[in-house]
């Protein structure tokens, strides 16, 4: 069983920048907006908490992703709207099979439609809340959230991943490696690609990021962390993850990862990303002096 291809998960948090590029692009969120974070969002009689139950203040989209607040994600997909929302997972790939394999998820990317078939009720403002902030029916595997982790890292093009089994030495200086199919371009302003990547890199670098546990000495990263609740809610189980790629300003890397029965993503993840990626660019030193 490949989870990797197959796991269908909540992906809690490290769907908040594809909310953030879809309420930006749109224009439905200006860079300026600031929002008040008082540890929770109250939407009729349901009350629906922020990250930790604390309480961020005035909040703008840059300090929302880096310390992870909900209630700012809350307020921007209800400004949005889902339809953007959605347009935008989709054509990251969120929702279909990344072609990687025969033996593969989709995952699902709910809808209006989807939601009047599987529970006969119209999609509901709760329903657009449960879904800015990564839970809800929505339902990713780790391969898809790669996939969305390079195309933020790579400047906005979608690539079908391939699958490498091994190497073959095709001549003396290097390594035959196959062209990744393009699936799409994003077509993404690059201004709102530098806001969301920059946000991204205080998640790692700032002392306050949610991700700062997974910060390299002389490697400079972005990412996002995730805190996803699954099973019953009395249970209080969690799947961490995090997405993140380096280096920022030419990335050669993008990784997912999702842990089982985590505390935080932050705190959980965060460390062994920090583990991963310190391993990845001391092999690279090795290759470099072969």
């Amino acid at each position: 069983y490949n989870r990797a291809t197959l796991g269908v998960y909540a992906p809690g948090s490290i769907f908040k920048p594809v909310v953030l590029i879809a309420a930006l692009e749109s224009g439905r969120l200006s860079p300026g907006d600031v929002f008040e974070c008082p540890g929770y969002f109250q939407l009729g009689n349901r009350s629906f908490a922020c990250f930790l139950n604390t309480a961020h203040g005035a909040v703008d989209y840059r300090r929302a992703i880096e310390v992870s607040c909900n209630v700012f994600f809350y307020r921007t997909g209800l400004i949005t709207g889902y339809d953007p929302i959605w347009k935008m997972a989709h054509a990251l790939g969120l929702g279909e099979k990344m072609g990687i394999e025969s033996n593969e998820s989709g995952g699902l990317l709910p809808d209006a439609e989807w939601k009047r078939r599987r529970e006969n009720a119209p999609w509901t403002d709760g329903d657009t809340c449960n879904v800015s902030i990564g839970q809800g029916a929505l339902g990713v595997t780790p391969l898809q959230m790669a996939c969305v982790a390079a195309t933020i890292a790579n400047g906005g093009t979608v690539y079908q991943p391939l699958l490498v089994v091994g190497e073959r030495a095709s001549n003396e200086t290097g390594f035959r490696v196959a062209s990744p199919r393009m699936l799409r371009e994003m077509g993404w302003s690059a201004e709102n690609l530098r806001r969301m990547r920059e946000a991204m890199r205080d998640v790692i670098r700032s002392p306050s990021g949610s991700g700062h546990k997974a910060f390299v000495d002389g490697v400079e990263m972005a990412g996002k962390t995730g805190t996803a609740e699954y099973g019953r809610k009395s249970d209080g189980k969690k799947h961490g993850w995090m997405i993140a790629f380096a280096p920022f300003d030419r990335p050669r890397y993008a990784v997912a990862m999702m842990l089982d029965d985590a505390k935080t993503g932050g705190s959980s993840v965060g460390p062994r990303i920090h583990d991963l990626m310190t391993r990845v660019f001391a092999l690279e030193k090795e290759r470099e002096n072969l």
